[in-house]
């Protein structure tokens, strides 16, 4: 089978890749101690006041065990605390420690300069075609 490179599929998938690996290599210079989608994640749980795993895996279209082992290891640097709901055991509120929130703060700073890096020689009236087709695009494949 013969690859297309100049497919949307090809092109938008290795420019995914390709930013992802520029932000885990970011965060890994600048001692992060974590990866990108935990960034994601704990950028999600300090904008929301009762984030719950179920809501999380869902904002991130992760599998619920995947949230988990992300939780996991964010709660054994000291970064996110587990809180158990007063009326369902089961539920349970995960909320972003000190640790957490300057973790945050940091991968914030690098997640910014890196998209100055990025964003380098594409004007906002680019930025914004690209905002509204790939909106479309989700929004065909949602359908």
């Amino acid at each position: 089978m013969e690859l297309d490179k100049d497919s949307l599929q090809f092109i938008f998938a290795s420019t995914i890749r390709a930013l992802h690996k520029l932000s885990a290599a970011e965060f890994e210079k600048h001692g992060m101690s974590i990866s990108p989608e935990q960034f994601h994640l704990l950028k999600i749980i300090s904008s929301k006041e009762d984030s719950i795993q179920s809501e999380l895996a869902e904002v991130l279209q992760l599998d619920k065990s995947g949230i988990m082992r992300h939780i996991d290891q964010m709660e054994a640097k000291g970064m996110v605390q587990r809180l158990n709901d007063a009326n369902d055991r089961r539920k349970k509120y995960i909320i972003l420690t000190e640790a957490g929130e300057a973790e945050l703060e940091k991968c914030k700073a690098v997640i910014t300069s890196l998209g100055e890096i990025i964003m380098w020689n594409i004007s906002d009236a680019e930025i914004l075609i690209f905002k509204q087709v790939l909106s479309k695009l989700k929004q065909n494949a949602e359908a």
